[in-house]
This record gives structure tokens, C-alpha cells and sequence, in this order.
């Protein structure tokens, strides 16, 4: 009986475990709802790094690692901001971002595209 018991302990907590972090596919993520597709987007690549066009009439384009925590994908900018994003599926969902100057309101979707 005790064999039995710390075995279902231990499948729940790889169970729990596994569930706690999401992944997200490579890829070029748009922005809905604007004129040109190519207004705003996030590339993310292979080796968890990134590359985020905020918008055409914006010259800086922050690139570097992500990490994902509790389905939240991190767009770590290497100066202790961050951008970050709810993953749904092939949508990231913007939340909250730390940089000053932010040019994406709360609850904006990208979704992944083929192309």
C-alpha cells in the first residue's frame, strides 16, 4: 500500500509538472487587426531567442533571449526589461511590458502565420 502511494505522488507531480510550462512555436508571430501585416511582429527562433519589430515607424527592434514561465513567453531586453505575453495556442497575448514608451496596448494578439 505504501509502494503504491508515493508512486501516484510522484506520477502527479511529473503530471503537474509538465503542465506548469507551455512551449511555443518557431516562427513569425503578426499583429491582428492593423493595415499591413507587416506593422508589428515577433520572430521566434530557435536556442529560445528573439527578434520583436514593435512597428514600422519605429527604428529600434529589441532582439534577444525569451524564456516562458506559467505560459507567459519573457522577452528578456538584456537591461532588466521585458515584454510579456500570454501564449494561447498560435496567439501571444500582450500583458504588461517594464520599458518605458510602450506602443502596444494591453490584450493586443499576434498570431503565428505561415508564410
Amino acid at each position: 500500500m505504501k509502494k503504491s502511494s508515493i508512486i501516484f505522488i510522484i506520477l502527479c507531480s511529473m503530471l503537474l509538472s509538465s503542465c506548469s510550462s507551455s512551449s511555443i512555436k518557431t516562427g513569425r508571430y503578426f499583429m491582428e487587426n492593423t493595415e499591413t501585416e507587416d506593422w508589428s511582429w515577433i520572430d521566434i527562433n530557435e536556442g529560445n531567442t528573439y527578434e520583436f519589430n514593435l512597428a514600422l515607424n519605429v527604428s529600434y527592434r529589441p532582439s534577444g533571449k525569451y524564456t516562458i514561465e506559467n505560459s507567459r513567453l519573457i522577452l528578456d531586453l538584456g537591461d532588466n526589461s521585458s515584454y510579456t505575453f500570454l501564449i494561447d495556442g498560435n496567439s501571444l497575448i500582450f500583458e504588461s511590458t517594464t520599458t518605458n514608451g510602450n506602443f502596444i496596448k494591453k490584450g493586443t494578439v499576434y498570431t503565428l502565420k505561415n508564410k
